[in-house]
C-alpha cells in the first residue's frame, strides 16, 4: 500500500479489509498465476481495445485461483473448462485435478460493506475495534494466513457459489471492465481440513 493510510476511503478499506482476496497475494506457495485464455473476438471500446483474459495459479493446500478478466466494452459471459484451468500440470487435458469435481468460492462475495467500513473509518480507536470485532475481522498478526487457510478458516475463502463438475466448464457473467476472483476447492478437503484442526486442538 503507497497511500496515506489516514485518508483511506470507505471503499478502500473494504478492498484492503478483504482477507479472501489478500489470501492470495499472501499465499504460501507464492506462484504467480499464469494466463490461460485470450478471446479478442468482443467488443471493442471507441479506441478499438476489447478483450477478455482468464488466469489461473496453483495454491496452497491444492486450491486454484482462477481470475475472469474482462476488457471488453460490454458484459460478456467467460467459459473456461478444466483442462485450461489446469493445463500447465497436464497438457491436453491429461492433469489429473480435470478428472476431480471442485467447489466454486467467490473471493469478492463477502467483502466489507462500505456503510461498516465508513463507521470504522469515522469511529474513535475503541469503537472501531469493536465494529472490527463485531464484523468478525480477520488479524493476520494474531493468526498467519499460513495457518488460517491450514485450519480451512472460513473468512479466507470467500462465499461458495457453486461447483465444477469433473471436466466441467466454469461459467460465469462478467461485468465490463471487471474482474471476477474465484478460489477453487477440491470436493471433501474444505471438511477434511477442518476434522484435522479439531482433532489437533483436541
Amino acid at each position: 500500500m503507497g497511500n496515506d493510510l489516514r485518508q483511506l476511503s470507505a471503499k478502500d478499506l473494504s478492498i484492503l479489509n478483504n482477507p479472501a482476496i489478500i489470501a492470495l497475494n499472501q499465499d504460501p506457495l507464492g506462484k504467480s498465476v499464469v494466463r490461460v485464455q485470450r478471446n479478442k473476438h468482443v467488443k471493442k471500446d471507441k479506441y478499438g481495445i476489447g478483450e477478455t483474459q482468464v488466469w489461473s495459479g496453483s495454491l496452497f493446500g491444492g486450491d486454484q485461483a482462477v481470475i475472469l478478466v474482462n476488457a471488453a466494452d460490454e458484459d460478456v459471459e467467460i467459459s473456461v473448462g478444466l483442462d485450461e484451468i489446469f493445463v500447465f500440470d497436464g497438457p491436453g487435458g491429461s492433469a489429473p485435478q480435470v478428472q476431480q469435481e471442485w467447489e466454486l468460492y467467490d473471493l469478492w462475495a463477502d467483502r466489507m460493506d462500505e456503510k461498516l467500513a465508513e463507521q470504522i473509518l469515522d469511529a474513535d480507536v475503541e469503537t472501531a475495534r469493536k465494529l472490527l470485532n463485531k464484523a468478525n475481522w480477520y488479524n493476520s498478526t494474531a493468526i498467519p494466513y499460513k495457518d488460517g487457510l491450514k485450519h480451512g478458516d472460513d473468512r479466507l475463502f470467500g462465499r461458495k457459489v457453486g461447483t465444477v463438475q469433473a471436466k466441467g466448464q466454469l461459467t460465469k457473467k462478467v461485468r465490463k471492465h471487471a474482474a471476477e476472483v474465484y478460489r477453487l476447492k477440491a470436493v471433501g478437503e474444505g471438511a477434511k481440513r477442518k476434522e484435522q484442526h479439531h482433532q489437533t486442538e483436541l
